[in-house]
């Protein structure tokens, strides 16, 4: 009896040991979650990190061997609304909003919506109502005016790294459209390609990271990306 009270004091002092190592590596886990999201957001928006591995030792060390970032409203390039899967190794950070990162790989994925909000901006803006998508024929089917009585398909391409469209068939009413139409969706497909461009070029999701493949999905347009060699600033900084 006289050798309970020792056990239960080592016990709780075990306990209470466990629970503020605990408590500190949750802390230390979000501090560099959240460092990884202060880098990523002024080129992608908010995003989510799920560190992998202790955060005390990331701390410690200043580094971190890999994380999975996600995000559903993030921008790629001029292009809004994509939701973003990456996965990040030897990634650096300083703690104010700078990073580097090793090697990156994922996928953005371009929704049906965000492709039609992107086609309808501008000044010669496309009249585009519903947007299917057809990931056996690998294109978009977009309808055209009032009720859909001209009928786009387009089939994603990547050009210098970036999201582009090509006009693989243009319908009126069932039957082939005349070249004016046709010629107006080839003008805006240009202009709406200019448009996403902007300023970075191939890397403007991430300096760095570069588009390998797109294809059609029942989501929207999938996007592989990879990259190597990372460094993120804040744009009052620069890139480095």
């Amino acid at each position: 009896m006289r050798r309970r009270g020792p056990a239960l004091w080592l016990s709780g002092a075990a306990a209470g040991l466990a629970l503020l190592a605990g408590t500190a590596e949750y802390g230390a886990t979000r501090v560099v979650e959240g460092r990884i999201e202060d880098a990523l957001r002024p080129r992608l928006g908010p995003t989510e990190a799920d560190l992998s591995g202790p955060g005390l030792l990331a701390v410690a060390r200043g580094r971190v061997d890999a994380a999975e970032v996600t995000g559903h409203d993030v921008a790629f390039g001029r292009i809004t609304g994509a939701s973003v899967d990456l996965s990040l190794h030897g990634v650096t950070t300083a703690g104010d909003g700078r990073a580097t990162v090793a090697s990156v790989r994922g996928r953005i994925t371009v929704p049906a919506g965000a492709v039609r909000a992107s086609l309808a901006a501008g000044d010669r803006a496309l009249p585009v109502g519903a947007v299917t998508t057809d990931p056996a024929s690998g294109t978009l089917r977009l309808g055209l005016g009032p009720g859909g009585a001209a009928t786009v398909v387009l089939r994603p391409e990547l050009r210098d790294g970036r999201l582009s469209f090509d006009l693989a068939e243009a319908t009126l009413l069932g039957r082939p459209a005349p070249e004016r139409l046709v010629g107006a969706v080839r003008e805006e497909l240009a202009a709406a390609e200019g448009r996403r461009a902007g300023p970075g070029g191939a890397d403007a999701a991430l300096p760095g990271l570069r588009a390998e493949a797109a294809r059609v999905t029942d989501r929207g347009v999938e996007v592989t990306v990879r990259g190597t060699d990372l460094h993120l600033a804040p744009p009052s900084g620069g890139l480095a």
